[in-house]
């Protein structure tokens, strides 16, 4: 575990009840949930804002930034997150395919009722293309030039070329240079000759050449290898580069890695999520706990509370019995919606013994003249079943809440990097990457965009929003629709 993490596990021991300002008691108490909801991911943009900038400062103002919104945005909303990036100051965004580029070019899940505004950077795919539909919206953002293709070897550059000719436009193309990575690209010795071909073909202007690391959050000395072995490349075929080339190697770990990764560009997802620096391994630069805002809040609320008797079973397969008398609530998520499944005997040594995942319960407390919400954090207890899990809330003081505390919010995943439900963390305890919880996330799920804890407004305003908004509907995503929430 990195320094990183060692001071979060440390913050985290020290973690009882966390208190926040009126302004988020507003966000997320008063703000109601979509009536019918059993759950809602609320985005904050405002924390895009922050990512992008703290990456601006990181780079410096020469380096290009290239956020990655595939996967949907990691199930966020590509045209919404994109958009906002862009705004942030993107200079390019890569998806991996066709459809998701034409998502973005269309502004599909866009807040408009009208036409959405255009992009305003190109979109780079990074999966091998061979063919591009005429009247597909892919077909209208490379005759624009919005539309930045990937080259992996000489026979797919061979189909590029004829794309080329049966458009009668040059495509900006990257070259992806396999270097270890052993996925996508060109052996160095095939990259070699690409890249002499396209500093002499016509049909192609070479906007970047890039690798991608294997190992760049664990592995200084591997990220190191991959790296001589592409500059090595770039070395002997100086010659084919133009000045305006970009070069990009950096993902988000290696971006907090080193600055000798940075190079003319940096591309990256987790990041501008305001995830990364928690799995970060033997990094060597000082970057302090506060450079990333994690965006991303899923919230939830107890549908139902009841005591049991001690020696009471929960759940399927009772594995959980009670040893007290206890207070138990129901909350309507499961793993068909991505809530993680705890899994000890995947998570290594060092939280076999560890207690299972944690969900925090918001109240509203009156601290004098204000209102503040506590956050208290409570064990799920028996097996996650399909749409819903149980939590033990026998230490939560129910007494003064209404109903029992039935119809309190929760947080099944917190914006809190030391809270035990952080995204990374709920997510390295069920055998996951914290991408591929991100993207397990059910779409269906309305995905709901604030601005600093203000519901974005529907339309463009959401460029130009900030703190002081006064807008009180926030635009909601679910399965492609739209709805208004008070």
């Amino acid at each position: 575990m990195g320094a990183h993490g060692r001071r979060a596990r440390n913050r985290l021991r020290k973690l009882a009840v966390q208190t926040r300002p009126q302004r988020e008691v507003t966000a997320i108490m008063r703000r109601s949930m979509l009536m019918h909801e059993p759950s809602c991911v609320e985005v904050n943009l405002s924390a895009l804002d922050h990512n992008m900038a703290a990456i601006r400062r990181l780079v410096g103002p020469e380096c290009k930034l290239c956020p990655i919104v595939k996967a949907d945005a990691y199930g966020l909303g590509a045209s919404r997150v994109a958009r906002r990036l862009a705004t942030a100051g993107a200079d390019l965004v890569a998806v991996y395919s066709l459809p998701q580029a034409a998502e973005l070019g269309l502004g599909v899940g866009s807040s408009s009722e009208h036409s959405p505004a255009p992009l305003g950077v190109p979109v780079l795919v990074l999966m091998p293309v061979a063919d591009i539909r005429r009247g597909d919206e892919t077909s209208r953002m490379l005759m624009s030039g919005r539309l930045h293709l990937t080259i992996h070897d000489l026979a797919q550059c061979e189909a590029l070329g004829a794309i080329a000719e049966r458009f009668a436009t040059v495509i900006p193309v990257h070259l992806e240079v396999d270097t270890g990575l052993s996925r996508g690209g060109a052996r160095p010795e095939e990259a070699a000759r690409l890249l002499d071909r396209l500093a002499k073909d016509p049909r192609f202007v070479l906007k970047g050449v890039f690798t991608h690391f294997a190992s760049s959050r664990t592995d200084r000395e591997a990220t190191d290898a991959q790296l001589a072995i592409f500059d090595n490349l770039l070395t002997a075929n100086a010659h084919a580069l133009a000045e305006d080339t970009d070069v990009h190697v950096a993902s988000t770990y290696a971006l907090f890695r080193h600055r000798r990764y940075h190079r003319s560009m940096v591309r990256f997802g987790l990041a501008w999520a305001g995830f990364g620096l928690e799995e970060l391994d033997g990094g060597e630069m000082e970057l302090g706990d506060d450079l990333l805002r994690p965006c991303l809040r899923w919230r939830s609320r107890i549908v139902q509370v009841k005591r049991i008797p001690a020696g009471t079973a929960v759940g399927y397969g009772s594995r959980w019995v009670a040893k007290r008398p206890s207070t138990i609530g129901l909350i309507p998520v499961g793993y068909a919606d991505g809530f993680p499944v705890y899994r000890p005997d995947l998570t290594g040594p060092e939280s076999s013994n560890a207690q299972p995942q944690r969900i925090a319960v918001l109240r509203e407390v009156a601290r004098g003249a204000r209102t503040e919400i506590v956050r208290e954090f409570a064990p799920v207890i028996g097996a996650v079943n399909m749409d819903q899990i149980t939590v033990d809330l026998t230490d939560l003081d129910l007494l003064t809440q209404r109903d029992g505390g039935v119809g309190l919010s929760v947080e099944l995943v917190s914006p809190d990097p030391t809270a035990p439900n952080h995204l990374p963390r709920l997510a390295a305890r069920s055998g996951m990457i914290p991408h591929e919880m991100l993207c397990r996330v059910h779409p269906k799920i309305p995905r709901i965009y604030s601005v600093d804890g203000i519901a974005a407004e529907d339309g463009t305003s959401e460029a130009t929003a900030t703190g002081e908004a006064t807008g009180q509907r926030a635009e909601s995503r679910s399965g492609g629709g739209r709805a208004a929430v008070g």
